[in-house]
Protein backbone atom coordinates (compact mmCIF):
# COMPACT_ATOMS: atom_id res chain seq x y z
CA UNK A 1 0.00 0.00 0.00
CA UNK A 2 1.39 3.66 -0.98
CA UNK A 3 2.57 5.68 1.77
CA UNK A 4 0.19 8.49 3.02
CA UNK A 5 0.63 11.44 0.27
CA UNK A 6 0.73 15.06 1.44
CA UNK A 7 -3.18 16.26 1.12
CA UNK A 8 -3.85 13.06 2.62
CA UNK A 9 -1.64 14.16 5.43
CA UNK A 10 -3.12 17.67 5.45
CA UNK A 11 -6.65 15.94 5.44
CA UNK A 12 -6.19 13.26 8.52
CA UNK A 13 -4.31 16.55 10.44
CA UNK A 14 -7.53 18.61 9.62
CA UNK A 15 -9.75 16.17 10.73
CA UNK A 16 -7.99 15.63 14.58
CA UNK A 17 -8.14 19.39 14.53
CA UNK A 18 -4.66 20.36 13.40
CA UNK A 19 -4.72 22.86 10.86
CA UNK A 20 -2.51 23.82 8.20
CA UNK A 21 -2.64 26.05 5.25
CA UNK A 22 -2.92 24.01 1.91
CA UNK A 23 -0.58 26.44 0.45
CA UNK A 24 2.03 25.61 3.12
CA UNK A 25 5.75 24.39 2.18
CA UNK A 26 5.93 22.58 5.28
CA UNK A 27 8.18 19.31 4.45
CA UNK A 28 6.90 16.04 3.85
CA UNK A 29 8.96 15.32 6.93
CA UNK A 30 7.77 18.23 9.09
CA UNK A 31 4.12 16.59 7.99
CA UNK A 32 5.05 13.40 9.31
CA UNK A 33 5.62 14.46 12.05
CA UNK A 34 3.12 16.60 12.93
CA UNK A 35 1.46 13.42 12.54
CA UNK A 36 3.04 11.25 14.72
CA UNK A 37 2.45 13.59 17.47
CA UNK A 38 -1.39 13.99 17.26
CA UNK A 39 -1.46 10.17 16.76
CA UNK A 40 0.46 9.94 20.06
CA UNK A 41 -1.57 12.44 21.88
CA UNK A 42 -4.83 11.05 20.59
CA UNK A 43 -3.42 7.49 22.24
CA UNK A 44 -2.17 8.93 25.21
CA UNK A 45 1.12 7.19 24.75
CA UNK A 46 3.14 10.05 27.35
CA UNK A 47 0.55 8.34 29.83
CA UNK A 48 2.37 5.28 30.63
CA UNK A 49 5.87 4.16 30.81
CA UNK A 50 7.48 2.15 27.47
CA UNK A 51 7.72 -0.87 26.39
CA UNK A 52 5.12 -2.54 27.02
CA UNK A 53 6.26 -5.91 28.91
CA UNK A 54 3.91 -8.63 27.91
CA UNK A 55 5.77 -11.20 30.35
CA UNK A 56 5.29 -8.85 33.04
CA UNK A 57 1.97 -6.30 32.87
CA UNK A 58 -1.11 -7.57 33.83
CA UNK A 59 -3.18 -9.21 31.99
CA UNK A 60 -6.85 -7.43 31.00
CA UNK A 61 -9.20 -9.24 33.10
CA UNK A 62 -10.67 -12.72 32.00
CA UNK A 63 -13.08 -15.35 32.65
CA UNK A 64 -10.77 -18.53 32.01
CA UNK A 65 -6.42 -18.29 32.35
CA UNK A 66 -4.81 -18.09 29.92
CA UNK A 67 -7.43 -17.52 26.93
CA UNK A 68 -8.58 -14.33 25.59
CA UNK A 69 -12.06 -13.31 26.84
CA UNK A 70 -12.77 -9.63 27.69
CA UNK A 71 -16.60 -10.54 29.44
CA UNK A 72 -15.52 -9.94 32.61
CA UNK A 73 -14.84 -6.31 31.43
CA UNK A 74 -15.99 -5.55 28.27
CA UNK A 75 -13.81 -3.95 25.86
CA UNK A 76 -15.63 -1.79 23.66
CA UNK A 77 -16.23 0.51 26.73
CA UNK A 78 -12.48 0.21 28.24
CA UNK A 79 -11.94 1.90 24.91
CA UNK A 80 -14.74 4.35 24.47
CA UNK A 81 -12.57 7.82 24.28
CA UNK A 82 -14.49 11.18 24.35
CA UNK A 83 -14.86 14.37 24.82
CA UNK A 84 -17.46 17.14 26.42
CA UNK A 85 -17.93 18.59 22.84
CA UNK A 86 -18.99 14.93 21.98
CA UNK A 87 -20.99 14.27 24.97
CA UNK A 88 -23.44 17.59 24.92
CA UNK A 89 -24.08 15.98 21.08
CA UNK A 90 -25.10 12.74 22.23
CA UNK A 91 -27.03 14.27 25.29
CA UNK A 92 -28.96 17.13 23.04
CA UNK A 93 -29.78 13.96 20.39
CA UNK A 94 -31.04 11.94 23.30
CA UNK A 95 -33.24 14.63 24.71
CA UNK A 96 -34.47 14.81 21.04
CA UNK A 97 -35.09 11.18 20.95
CA UNK A 98 -33.00 11.04 17.82
CA UNK A 99 -29.70 9.22 17.15
CA UNK A 100 -26.08 11.01 16.53
CA UNK A 101 -23.90 8.43 14.65
CA UNK A 102 -21.07 9.71 13.02
CA UNK A 103 -21.27 9.89 8.99
CA UNK A 104 -18.98 7.47 8.23
CA UNK A 105 -15.67 7.69 5.22
CA UNK A 106 -15.79 11.28 5.09
CA UNK A 107 -13.35 12.03 8.47
CA UNK A 108 -10.57 9.26 8.43
CA UNK A 109 -9.99 9.77 11.86
CA UNK A 110 -13.59 9.54 12.92
CA UNK A 111 -13.87 6.39 10.73
CA UNK A 112 -10.62 5.74 12.70
CA UNK A 113 -12.11 5.92 16.44
CA UNK A 114 -14.75 3.52 14.90
CA UNK A 115 -12.47 0.99 13.72
CA UNK A 116 -10.68 0.50 17.37
CA UNK A 117 -14.86 0.35 18.75
CA UNK A 118 -15.40 -2.47 16.44
CA UNK A 119 -12.20 -4.20 16.67
CA UNK A 120 -13.17 -4.52 20.41
CA UNK A 121 -16.60 -5.26 19.88
CA UNK A 122 -15.39 -8.01 17.89
CA UNK A 123 -12.95 -8.96 20.89
CA UNK A 124 -16.06 -8.90 23.33
CA UNK A 125 -18.39 -11.56 20.89
CA UNK A 126 -15.11 -13.71 21.34
CA UNK A 127 -13.16 -13.34 18.18
CA UNK A 128 -9.90 -13.04 17.93
CA UNK A 129 -9.36 -12.02 14.83
CA UNK A 130 -11.10 -9.27 12.19
CA UNK A 131 -10.39 -8.54 8.66
CA UNK A 132 -10.21 -4.64 7.60
CA UNK A 133 -11.17 -3.92 4.06
CA UNK A 134 -11.85 -1.22 1.49
CA UNK A 135 -16.32 -0.93 1.15
CA UNK A 136 -16.10 -2.30 -2.48
CA UNK A 137 -14.08 -5.73 -0.85
CA UNK A 138 -12.14 -5.21 -4.05
CA UNK A 139 -8.89 -3.39 -3.80
CA UNK A 140 -6.99 -3.44 -0.30
CA UNK A 141 -7.30 -5.18 2.88
CA UNK A 142 -5.17 -5.55 6.76
CA UNK A 143 -5.81 -8.85 8.24
CA UNK A 144 -5.37 -9.08 11.98
CA UNK A 145 -4.84 -11.45 14.60
CA UNK A 146 -5.00 -10.65 18.55
CA UNK A 147 -2.20 -12.09 20.71
CA UNK A 148 -2.69 -10.62 24.40
CA UNK A 149 -4.76 -7.65 25.88
CA UNK A 150 -2.97 -5.93 28.67
CA UNK A 151 -4.11 -3.90 31.22
CA UNK A 152 -2.03 -0.89 31.58
CA UNK A 153 -4.68 0.65 34.04
CA UNK A 154 -8.34 0.63 35.05
CA UNK A 155 -9.32 2.17 31.99
CA UNK A 156 -6.69 1.25 29.55
CA UNK A 157 -6.59 -1.71 27.31
CA UNK A 158 -3.65 -2.41 24.91
CA UNK A 159 -4.25 -4.85 22.41
CA UNK A 160 -1.20 -6.72 21.24
CA UNK A 161 -1.77 -8.54 17.45
CA UNK A 162 -0.67 -9.20 14.08
CA UNK A 163 -1.29 -7.13 11.34
CA UNK A 164 -0.84 -7.62 7.37
CA UNK A 165 -2.18 -5.45 4.98
CA UNK A 166 -2.86 -7.01 1.53
CA UNK A 167 -4.13 -5.66 -2.05
CA UNK A 168 -5.23 -7.26 -4.99
CA UNK A 169 -2.03 -9.25 -6.01
CA UNK A 170 -1.15 -10.86 -2.93
CA UNK A 171 -4.99 -11.56 -2.19
CA UNK A 172 -5.66 -14.99 -2.58
CA UNK A 173 -2.99 -15.68 0.15
CA UNK A 174 -5.06 -13.34 2.35
CA UNK A 175 -8.29 -15.27 1.78
CA UNK A 176 -6.11 -18.53 2.86
CA UNK A 177 -5.63 -16.71 6.28
CA UNK A 178 -8.98 -15.54 6.24
CA UNK A 179 -9.96 -19.20 6.04
CA UNK A 180 -8.02 -21.18 8.35
CA UNK A 181 -8.99 -18.30 11.03
CA UNK A 182 -12.59 -19.08 10.65
CA UNK A 183 -11.72 -23.04 10.54
CA UNK A 184 -9.84 -22.58 14.10
CA UNK A 185 -12.85 -21.13 15.46
CA UNK A 186 -14.02 -22.12 18.94
CA UNK A 187 -17.10 -24.89 18.43
CA UNK A 188 -19.43 -21.65 19.59
CA UNK A 189 -18.75 -19.37 17.01
CA UNK A 190 -19.03 -21.66 13.90
CA UNK A 191 -18.43 -19.73 10.86
CA UNK A 192 -18.15 -16.34 12.31
CA UNK A 193 -15.92 -14.03 11.33
CA UNK A 194 -16.23 -10.43 11.11
CA UNK A 195 -15.13 -7.76 8.09
CA UNK A 196 -14.53 -3.98 8.98
CA UNK A 197 -15.40 -2.28 6.35
CA UNK A 198 -12.72 1.46 5.82
CA UNK A 199 -11.77 2.78 3.11
CA UNK A 200 -8.02 3.35 1.60
CA UNK A 201 -7.34 6.82 3.44
CA UNK A 202 -8.53 4.83 6.78
CA UNK A 203 -6.42 1.89 6.09
CA UNK A 204 -3.33 3.97 5.33
CA UNK A 205 -3.99 5.58 9.12
CA UNK A 206 -4.05 2.31 10.38
CA UNK A 207 -1.14 1.14 9.20
CA UNK A 208 1.00 4.34 10.17
CA UNK A 209 -0.47 3.79 13.69
CA UNK A 210 0.32 -0.05 14.00
CA UNK A 211 4.02 1.23 12.11
CA UNK A 212 4.64 3.62 15.10
CA UNK A 213 3.29 1.29 17.78
CA UNK A 214 5.67 -1.14 17.29
CA UNK A 215 8.08 0.63 19.29
CA UNK A 216 5.88 -0.37 22.23
CA UNK A 217 6.92 -3.51 22.55
CA UNK A 218 9.74 -4.51 23.58
CA UNK A 219 12.97 -5.48 21.19
CA UNK A 220 13.03 -9.07 22.05
CA UNK A 221 9.72 -10.05 21.77
CA UNK A 222 8.97 -12.54 20.15
CA UNK A 223 5.09 -13.82 19.33
CA UNK A 224 3.89 -17.06 18.44
CA UNK A 225 3.18 -17.21 15.10
CA UNK A 226 1.43 -19.83 12.57
CA UNK A 227 3.11 -20.89 9.25
CA UNK A 228 0.64 -18.32 7.36
CA UNK A 229 1.89 -15.48 9.64
CA UNK A 230 5.58 -15.58 8.91
CA UNK A 231 5.60 -11.54 7.29
CA UNK A 232 2.91 -10.32 9.68
CA UNK A 233 4.61 -7.62 11.88
CA UNK A 234 3.66 -7.60 16.10
CA UNK A 235 2.00 -4.14 17.23
CA UNK A 236 -0.44 -2.71 20.11
CA UNK A 237 -3.36 -1.36 19.78
CA UNK A 238 -4.26 1.42 22.22
CA UNK A 239 -8.12 3.37 22.50
CA UNK A 240 -8.08 6.82 20.84
CA UNK A 241 -9.81 9.80 21.40
CA UNK A 242 -10.28 13.16 20.46
CA UNK A 243 -7.30 15.54 20.75
CA UNK A 244 -7.09 17.17 24.46
CA UNK A 245 -7.08 21.31 25.03
CA UNK A 246 -3.56 21.34 25.59
CA UNK A 247 -2.55 19.00 22.27
CA UNK A 248 -4.36 21.33 20.16
CA UNK A 249 -2.74 24.15 21.20
CA UNK A 250 0.53 22.79 21.25
CA UNK A 251 0.30 21.45 17.50
CA UNK A 252 -1.46 24.48 16.22
CA UNK A 253 1.08 26.64 17.63
CA UNK A 254 2.68 28.61 14.57
CA UNK A 255 5.99 28.92 15.58
CA UNK A 256 8.67 29.83 12.05
CA UNK A 257 8.04 30.91 8.64
CA UNK A 258 3.93 30.43 8.41
CA UNK A 259 4.64 28.81 4.79
CA UNK A 260 7.61 26.79 5.31
CA UNK A 261 8.18 26.58 9.02
CA UNK A 262 12.13 27.80 8.74
CA UNK A 263 13.32 30.40 11.54
CA UNK A 264 11.23 33.24 10.51
CA UNK A 265 13.10 36.76 11.06
CA UNK A 266 10.57 39.01 8.91
CA UNK A 267 7.16 39.50 10.54
CA UNK A 268 3.98 41.04 8.80
CA UNK A 269 4.81 45.11 9.44
CA UNK A 270 1.05 45.76 9.38
CA UNK A 271 0.12 43.25 12.10
CA UNK A 272 2.98 41.38 13.63
CA UNK A 273 0.57 38.14 13.93
CA UNK A 274 2.75 36.02 11.55
CA UNK A 275 6.21 35.63 10.99
CA UNK A 276 8.35 34.87 7.39
CA UNK A 277 11.38 33.16 6.45
CA UNK A 278 11.86 35.43 2.85
CA UNK A 279 9.62 38.16 1.06
CA UNK A 280 8.75 35.24 -1.13
CA UNK A 281 6.75 32.97 1.53
CA UNK A 282 5.28 36.20 2.66
CA UNK A 283 3.91 37.06 -1.12
CA UNK A 284 3.08 33.27 -0.87
CA UNK A 285 1.08 33.40 1.93
CA UNK A 286 -0.74 37.38 1.12
CA UNK A 287 -3.75 35.79 -0.46
CA UNK A 288 -4.83 33.86 2.44
CA UNK A 289 -3.59 36.10 5.45
CA UNK A 290 -4.51 39.60 3.99
CA UNK A 291 -8.12 39.46 5.22
CA UNK A 292 -6.84 38.12 8.59
CA UNK A 293 -4.14 41.30 8.61
CA UNK A 294 -6.66 43.85 7.28
CA UNK A 295 -9.34 43.29 10.25
CA UNK A 296 -6.51 44.53 12.73
CA UNK A 297 -5.86 48.14 10.87
CA UNK A 298 -7.03 50.46 13.07
CA UNK A 299 -8.52 48.42 16.05
CA UNK A 300 -8.90 49.57 19.65
CA UNK A 301 -6.25 47.96 21.91
CA UNK A 302 -6.75 48.12 25.35
CA UNK A 303 -4.27 47.20 27.93
CA UNK A 304 -5.50 45.15 31.10
CA UNK A 305 -4.43 44.23 34.57
CA UNK A 306 -4.88 40.41 34.84
CA UNK A 307 -5.03 38.24 37.99
CA UNK A 308 -4.21 34.55 39.44
CA UNK A 309 -7.24 34.26 41.10
CA UNK A 310 -10.96 36.07 41.22
CA UNK A 311 -10.71 38.92 44.18
CA UNK A 312 -11.07 36.75 47.19
CA UNK A 313 -10.96 33.20 46.21
CA UNK A 314 -6.63 33.48 45.83
CA UNK A 315 -6.66 30.40 48.38
CA UNK A 316 -9.21 28.46 46.97
CA UNK A 317 -8.24 25.72 44.04
CA UNK A 318 -9.91 25.75 40.65
CA UNK A 319 -10.02 23.05 37.56
CA UNK A 320 -10.83 24.39 33.70
CA UNK A 321 -13.51 22.17 32.20
CA UNK A 322 -13.77 23.27 28.28
CA UNK A 323 -15.42 21.71 25.19
CA UNK A 324 -12.12 19.26 24.86
CA UNK A 325 -12.14 17.77 28.09
CA UNK A 326 -11.79 14.30 28.28
CA UNK A 327 -14.98 12.26 29.32
CA UNK A 328 -13.13 9.28 30.32
CA UNK A 329 -10.92 10.61 32.57
CA UNK A 330 -13.02 13.00 34.72
CA UNK A 331 -10.11 12.12 37.57
CA UNK A 332 -7.60 14.35 35.43
CA UNK A 333 -10.02 17.27 36.03
CA UNK A 334 -9.51 16.71 40.00
CA UNK A 335 -5.95 16.16 39.54
CA UNK A 336 -5.56 19.43 37.54
CA UNK A 337 -6.79 21.44 39.80
CA UNK A 338 -4.58 24.93 40.76
CA UNK A 339 -4.18 27.41 43.32
CA UNK A 340 -4.20 30.90 42.25
CA UNK A 341 -0.43 32.48 43.31
CA UNK A 342 -0.23 35.89 42.81
CA UNK A 343 3.47 35.77 43.83
CA UNK A 344 5.32 34.37 40.37
CA UNK A 345 4.62 35.78 36.81
CA UNK A 346 3.50 33.14 34.47
CA UNK A 347 5.95 32.92 31.63
CA UNK A 348 5.60 34.03 28.53
CA UNK A 349 5.80 32.04 25.54
CA UNK A 350 4.93 34.54 23.12
CA UNK A 351 7.46 36.88 23.37
CA UNK A 352 6.32 40.19 21.49
CA UNK A 353 3.98 38.16 19.31
CA UNK A 354 0.44 38.40 18.87
CA UNK A 355 -1.83 35.57 20.37
CA UNK A 356 -4.91 34.61 20.25
CA UNK A 357 -6.97 34.63 23.84
CA UNK A 358 -10.09 33.66 24.30
CA UNK A 359 -12.27 35.54 27.01
CA UNK A 360 -15.00 34.44 29.05
CA UNK A 361 -17.91 36.31 31.47
CA UNK A 362 -20.86 35.02 33.12
CA UNK A 363 -24.13 36.96 32.71
CA UNK A 364 -25.37 36.89 36.30
CA UNK A 365 -24.42 37.14 40.05
CA UNK A 366 -19.97 37.05 41.05
CA UNK A 367 -19.52 35.76 37.41
CA UNK A 368 -20.53 39.39 36.03
CA UNK A 369 -17.82 40.89 37.80
CA UNK A 370 -14.68 38.94 36.36
CA UNK A 371 -13.66 37.58 32.97
CA UNK A 372 -11.84 34.32 32.59
CA UNK A 373 -8.73 34.79 29.82
CA UNK A 374 -6.70 32.12 28.42
CA UNK A 375 -4.66 31.20 25.36
CA UNK A 376 -4.83 28.14 23.58
CA UNK A 377 -1.48 26.68 24.47
CA UNK A 378 -2.86 27.39 28.26
CA UNK A 379 0.62 28.33 28.92
CA UNK A 380 -0.56 30.79 31.89
CA UNK A 381 -3.36 28.37 32.63
CA UNK A 382 -6.29 30.42 33.25
CA UNK A 383 -6.08 34.03 34.47
CA UNK A 384 -8.78 36.90 35.71
CA UNK A 385 -9.95 40.25 34.17
CA UNK A 386 -11.68 41.90 37.06
CA UNK A 387 -14.07 44.63 37.19
CA UNK A 388 -12.91 46.31 40.21
CA UNK A 389 -9.25 47.12 38.00
CA UNK A 390 -10.61 49.37 35.24
CA UNK A 391 -14.61 49.20 35.68
CA UNK A 392 -14.56 51.33 32.75
CA UNK A 393 -12.59 49.28 30.60
CA UNK A 394 -14.31 46.04 31.86
CA UNK A 395 -17.79 47.19 30.82
CA UNK A 396 -16.58 47.66 27.09
CA UNK A 397 -15.54 44.16 27.10
CA UNK A 398 -18.85 42.92 28.43
CA UNK A 399 -20.71 44.94 26.03
CA UNK A 400 -18.19 44.03 22.93
CA UNK A 401 -19.18 40.23 23.79
CA UNK A 402 -22.83 40.63 24.22
CA UNK A 403 -22.51 42.87 20.67
CA UNK A 404 -22.64 41.09 17.16
CA UNK A 405 -19.07 40.07 17.51
CA UNK A 406 -19.20 38.24 20.84
CA UNK A 407 -20.22 34.70 20.94
CA UNK A 408 -23.00 33.66 23.43
CA UNK A 409 -22.92 30.50 25.55
CA UNK A 410 -24.82 27.55 25.26
CA UNK A 411 -25.73 27.77 29.08
CA UNK A 412 -25.71 31.59 29.52
CA UNK A 413 -22.50 33.88 29.70
CA UNK A 414 -20.70 34.93 26.82
CA UNK A 415 -17.43 34.96 25.22
CA UNK A 416 -15.09 36.08 22.37
CA UNK A 417 -11.91 35.60 20.95
CA UNK A 418 -9.19 38.34 20.34
CA UNK A 419 -5.14 39.17 19.60
CA UNK A 420 -3.56 39.62 22.38
CA UNK A 421 0.20 40.62 23.15
CA UNK A 422 1.67 40.24 26.61
CA UNK A 423 3.16 43.68 27.78
CA UNK A 424 4.01 43.03 31.47
CA UNK A 425 3.83 40.38 33.90
CA UNK A 426 0.49 41.17 34.77
CA UNK A 427 -0.45 43.11 31.80
CA UNK A 428 -2.00 42.52 28.45
CA UNK A 429 -2.97 44.26 25.75
CA UNK A 430 -6.18 43.02 23.70
CA UNK A 431 -7.46 43.95 20.12
CA UNK A 432 -11.43 44.54 21.73
CA UNK A 433 -13.23 45.53 18.52
CA UNK A 434 -11.34 43.59 16.38
CA UNK A 435 -12.83 39.91 15.63
CA UNK A 436 -10.14 37.46 14.12
CA UNK A 437 -10.28 36.91 10.75
CA UNK A 438 -9.08 33.05 11.36
CA UNK A 439 -10.32 29.52 11.69
CA UNK A 440 -9.92 29.39 15.44
CA UNK A 441 -9.33 25.61 16.81
CA UNK A 442 -9.95 25.45 20.26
Amino acid sequence: MEPLKRAELLHILSAMGVEIPENSKLSGETLEKRLRSALDASQERDRFPTPYDVAVLPKWPVARAGEIDTSVRPLLEAVRRGNMHEAMKNSMANRLGVGNPPELYIDPFMDLRQTVMSLANALDQGLKWAVIQDPEMQQHAINIRFLHILKLDEKTPAMVLLYRPYSRENAMEGARWFQSQVDANPANLGGLSITIKATLLEQKLLLKLFSLNEKLLPNDFTPEKKASEQQYRATVLLPIGPLGFEAIGKLNNKVGCAICGKNGARRCSQCLTVSYCSAECQRADWPAHKKACRSLKGGRWCTVRFRAAVPGTEDMYYAMINRHSNTSRTEDILAGMTRGDASVPHPNIHGDRLFLVKLQVGLTGPARDNMMVYDRQRSFGQLWISRIDDPRTFLDFVEEMEGPRGIHGLYGGAKMYRWARRTGDWELSICLDRQPETDIKW
